[in-house]
């Protein structure tokens, strides 16, 4: 809300411009509730640092002690956010840019501070984002439940499921609003079997899968997969994937491509899209030829491009989400179906969690922190009943 210049600043037009800055560096909605109706429209506002004051009663003088700690907070969070900006610089003197005490607080002051809020800050949810200079990627230990790998054979299903947690709803919701992201990688490795190569090739495809406050991504991924584009404020108590009484796919974020083989094997002369790999050539001798896998004629996978073997093209992994612990915590479930072929898989299956964690920041007297890292436990961890 810009005020006429040349005029001494008001206890009214701080409250408003104070207002604002809270709703970014401090929070509005602190009383959030996981549960509440607005939750996706306002609880991405705010990164939990302590508010300044928003309520000065009328005649209450503006002192540069007070405007400055609202430039403090503009610029640590330029500093933050993913955009290309400058630190505030104010009118009066020209091309000044800093407070000093005893400073005559003008209007326009708090106006350059509510317009680098307004138009930069909040302009496009920018102040969800983050610069990639001021973010840690790390990789989490499991505090409980691991290792979190399968190196045994199966043959129908795998299922995966950890748990994030950050202690409350609201430390959640700091880091995920200040541009932070909990992350998943899956690596498939020393198989040799018809069906470990038709997972691996979906699985090793992938690359980091990241769920961020309003979407679910992929990075460094060799093949797309379909995204739900949904985030941490979509998410619900259930999964949905038929295990809890949600709706079906209420919390699916993630399905992967299936198998994606172009054949260019084998001595027939011809090349084309493969479906997925058999073991042995069965009755199509057209396409009944050996994949390079060892580079001998003796190996037993073969690569078909025939209906029958269409089915390789819907392997599918998928990841659900969910929130617990009254908003907490994030559950992730991801599931390998291969019920539909029962072929024997073998090889080891390795998950890798990771987090991009917002740095700190800080000026004079403003810090940006959404200090502490969450946490994350395994609560299945690939070698329990549903796994076969």
């Amino acid at each position: 809300m810009a005020v006429s210049a040349n005029q001494l600043a008001e206890a009214s037009h701080y409250n408003t411009v104070a207002t604002t800055v809270n709703k970014v560096f401090g929070d509005n909605y602190n009383t959030a509730a996981v549960t509440d109706a607005s939750r996706i429209d306002t609880h991405k506002f705010g990164w939990g640092a302590t508010n300044v004051a928003n309520a000065l009663t009328t005649g209450t003088s503006i002192t540069a002690v007070r405007l400055q700690d609202l430039v403090e907070r503009a610029n640590v969070s330029v500093d933050h956010i993913n955009v290309t900006d400058s630190t505030l610089v104010f009118a009066v003197p020209t091309s000044r840019s800093n407070v000093t005490a005893a400073t005559l607080v003008r209007a326009e002051d708090l106006n350059v501070v509510d317009d680098k809020f307004t138009n930069t800050i909040l302009a496009s949810d920018a102040h969800t984002t983050i610069d990639a200079t001021n973010a840690s990627a790390l990789n989490a230990t499991p505090t409980s439940g691991g290792p979190y790998t399968r190196s045994s054979t199966w043959n129908n299903k795998l299922v995966g499921e950890h748990k994030w947690t950050w202690g409350s709803y609201n430390k959640a919701r700091y880091f995920f609003n200040a541009g932070g992201q909990v992350r998943l990688s899956l690596a498939m490795s020393g198989g040799s079997t018809a069906g470990y190569y038709n997972w691996s090739d979906v699985i090793n495809e992938m690359g980091v899968m990241n769920l961020l406050w309003n979407n679910f991504t992929q990075s460094n991924a060799t093949t797309a997969g379909t995204s739900q584009a949904k985030g941490f404020y979509n998410l619900t108590q259930y999964y949905g994937d038929g295990s809890d009484a949600g709706a079906t796919n209420e919390g699916l974020l993630f399905t992967s491509n299936g198998v994606t083989l172009s054949r260019t094997v084998g001595d027939s002369g011809t090349s084309g899209s493969a479906y997925g790999y058999i073991t042995g050539p069965g009755t199509f001798s057209q396409w009944g030829d050996w994949a390079i896998i060892g580079g001998t004629t003796s190996n037993t996978i073969y690569v078909s491009a025939y209906s029958a073997y269409s089915t390789y093209q819907n392997l599918r992994f998928k990841i659900y989400g969910k929130y617990a612990d009254a908003g907490a915590s994030v559950s992730l479930k991801f599931i390998l179906d291969d019920s539909a072929h029962a072929n024997t898989i073998d090889g080891t299956m390795t998950p890798t969690l990771s987090y991009l964690m917002p740095d700190n920041v800080t000026q004079g007297a403003a810090t940006f922190s959404v200090t502490p890292a969450p946490t994350v436990s395994i609560t299945n961890n690939l070698t329990s009943p549903d796994d076969y």
